[in-house]
């Protein structure tokens, strides 16, 4: 069946992680242009969420762009399995010219426990904030498996401040709807819990763009004085994104954010490191809106 798909973009195996998705995304922001008709994913071993969320907006993306849907085609079964049981494939983003047969679907109630299945963030107020409810709700009744290696009764409340204040940032300074996701899984010997946040909206940059008081030399700078001191382009008490750094400083986690060609990455679970390690980029290829991940590992 999959024969027909003469004109197939076949994607590297770089979904393990945030910062190796950034080849996917290099090869995959010209698809309006070529015009395929398929994503190949043969190559594709595993899919963190980040990556996961993203690869949804590659496809939202190339549907608004031209009207088509892409076709996923040469899933590795366990690729399969994951996207079908987080809800990835009842977007109706892509199409799907193999479904996965019934009887090999991932039982819910034994992966449940530890992820937060993709939720729509609406680009609309009520809509969006019944939504976050909704995601905070699910969030509060999975949180000790969630949160399994890291339990302590301050850590579920900072988590629901976290996905409530970045959640709000994408009806409040997007313009667009975007996606949350959250899940813990092994890595090697690792555990590591990460949510997941993105829209293709306006970004950080043009979000900006209306305060004139802020002055910034790049995008990345822009994000980094929006994590490390309470700026807002909207809420006069809106500084989220502070907040939410703040927040992962006391985790000891990491904040991981893209929007356009930029990206800063900043780390407190460096051992033997008083400050936090902060890695900048602005020479990403250009991709719409922001994308954001929250980790802790251990």
């Amino acid at each position: 069946m999959n024969a027909i798909y003469k004109n197939a973009v076949v994607l590297p195996n770089n979904c393990k992680d945030l910062y190796s998705f950034e080849e996917v995304l290099s090869r995959t922001v010209s698809l309006a242009d070529v015009r395929p008709d398929a994503l190949d994913l043969s190559r594709i071993s595993f899919i963190e969420p980040y990556s996961m969320l993203n690869l949804l907006l590659i496809g939202r993306n190339y549907l608004r762009a031209t009207g088509d849907r892409l076709a996923l085609i040469n899933m590795p079964l366990t690729v399969h399995q994951y996207l079908a049981r987080m809800d990835f494939l009842k977007k109706g983003v892509f199409t799907v010219p193999e479904p996965l047969d019934e009887e090999l679907f991932l039982k819910r109630s034994s992966f449940s426990k530890t992820v937060i299945e993709i939720t729509d963030i609406p680009n609309k107020e009520r809509e969006s904030l019944q939504a976050i409810s909704a995601v905070v709700a699910l969030f509060r009744t999975r949180a000790n498996h969630i949160l399994k290696y890291w339990i302590a009764n301050s850590i579920v409340d900072y988590f629901v401040t976290v996905i409530s204040e970045i959640c709000q940032n994408i009806f409040e300074h997007s313009l667009d709807s975007g996606y949350c996701a959250m899940q813990t899984y092994a890595s090697g010997s690792e555990h590591i819990v990460r949510l997941a946040i993105v829209d293709s909206g306006i970004g950080i940059r043009e979000s900006f763009a209306r305060n004139k008081e802020i002055e910034f030399e790049s995008t990345a700078k822009l994000i980094e004085q929006a994590l490390m001191t309470p700026i807002s382009s909207k809420r006069p008490f809106g500084y989220g994104l502070c907040q939410v750094n703040t927040l992962m400083e006391k985790l000891k986690g990491s904040i991981f954010i893209r929007s356009e060609n930029a990206s800063i990455a900043v780390m407190y679970n460096r051992k033997h490191e008083r400050k936090p390690y902060t890695f900048m980029r602005n020479d990403l290829a250009a991709f719409p809106g922001t994308q954001l991940s929250i980790s802790l590992s251990g």
